[in-house]
């Protein structure tokens, strides 16, 4: 529970006589008014044990504040970014162009940013705080919609520069929707990667409204995401995914029923913690591009070299997540709140030293397949979605 108080009038206290009795019943009443709402207006929110490592995570705010900052300063000189040099935004002509020139923004007008990140998130107020930003929030629930205000108050953010998206669109599923009838958005910030270490639903279904949602120059953060992987050997992986042999069932015979509904995708994973073997060197695995869909495929072939003997059992993996050219965010670093996601082979791979393993990789709707093979065998496959 986190607790957000507004004060009120304060209370004083004035003890006459021994400076260290003082002292005490001072300490005492401090404590007592403890959790106490005499003069005060509470309010409290409820936060996910996710959501507050997301508030700790000074490098995501940070990396988003300079690429926003960087964006806007572009787009007020009157620059384009590259979402408007190529003719890649998935946005067809009559989508795009004819609507842009009909809404231009001059320049005492404020720019546009909507944040459509999942649970709570104070990137809308962060955008606000730029200067001559209208930033909408599309946190759903009130208490969070309180807190934000408050958050704005305290840190000097006008009533008029913070608004709430869902209390402006008529119906839900309608959520990227035109800022006005007559204006775009300069950026639209979406939740790409889940805090389980996956790619979030109907992610590129959002990228292509939005892209249709730019003003010139306008783009969507982040831009592009990168999956990395490598291989490994890890029992505990196993131990986890399926009922191995009958031992551990005192001989009962019912790993072939069991393992028939078992998921081969692990989430929520610590790499850095997680008992295992490095087969491999990082690899890149696949990219999804939220600006430029043409850029895009749908499978991709890897070939992995191995760097130590053993059974590969699983290939773990996580992002790049690019919000431009130069700022990027790793969903793997010490430092992130997000977690990784490993899928673990129906059958493990002998490897040596120097073997080669090709990785089928394939994307369709909101899943990614990754294939293993070795020697044009077909071994193993696993989805993440």
């Amino acid at each position: 529970m986190v607790s957000l108080v507004r004060a009120g009038d304060g209370m004083e206290t004035e003890l006459d006589g021994d400076p260290s009795l003082s002292s005490e019943a001072e300490l005492c009443s401090a404590l007592a008014c403890l959790q106490t709402t005499q003069g005060r207006d509470q309010q409290k929110c409820m936060l996910e044990s996710s959501e507050i490592a997301l508030l700790n995570n000074v490098k995501y705010h940070d990396s988003f504040k300079t690429a926003l900052s960087k964006l806007l300063s572009s787009i007020r000189a009157g620059g384009k970014s590259e979402s408007t040099v190529l003719d890649g935004t998935g946005c067809s002509a009559d989508c795009g162009n004819s609507q842009r020139q009909d809404c231009p923004n001059t320049a005492s007008d404020p720019l546009y940013v909507l944040d459509v990140s999942e649970g709570f998130s104070i990137l809308s107020l962060i955008a606000a705080k730029l200067g001559s930003v209208k930033a909408y929030s599309s946190v759903e629930k009130e208490q969070h919609q309180t807190v934000l205000k408050i958050l704005a108050e305290t840190n000097g953010v006008s009533e008029e520069m913070l608004e709430f998206w869902l209390n402006h669109v008529e119906d839900d599923s309608a959520l990227l929707q035109r800022p006005t009838t007559d204006k775009m958005w300069s950026a639209v910030i979406l939740d790409c990667v889940e805090t389980c270490g996956l790619i979030r639903q109907e992610l590129m279904e959002k990228a292509a409204l939005a892209r249709c949602l730019l003003e010139p120059g306008g783009r969507i953060f982040p831009g592009r995401i990168v999956m990395y992987g490598m291989l490994v050997e890890s029992e505990t992986l196993l131990q986890e995914s399926a009922v191995q042999g009958t031992e551990p069932t005192l001989g009962l015979n019912i790993g072939p029923f069991i393992n028939q509904f078992t998921v081969p995708v692990h989430v929520f994973l610590d790499i850095n913690t997680l008992p295992c073997v490095h087969l491999s060197q990082t690899v890149e695995l696949f990219t999804l591009d939220l600006m430029y869909p043409n850029a895009n495929y749908n499978s991709r072939e890897v070939k992995v070299q191995t760097c130590s003997s053993g059974r590969v059992t699983a290939i773990p993996f996580w992002y790049q997540v690019h919000l431009d050219d130069e700022i990027s965010l790793s969903t793997f670093s010490e430092d992130s709140h997000w977690k990784q996601a490993a899928v673990v082979l129906d059958e493990a791979i002998e490897v040596k030293a120097g073997d080669l393993l090709l990785l089928n990789i394939q994307q369709h709707k909101n899943s990614m397949s990754i294939t293993a093979k070795k020697g044009g065998e077909h071994t193993a496959t696993g989805s993440a979605d």
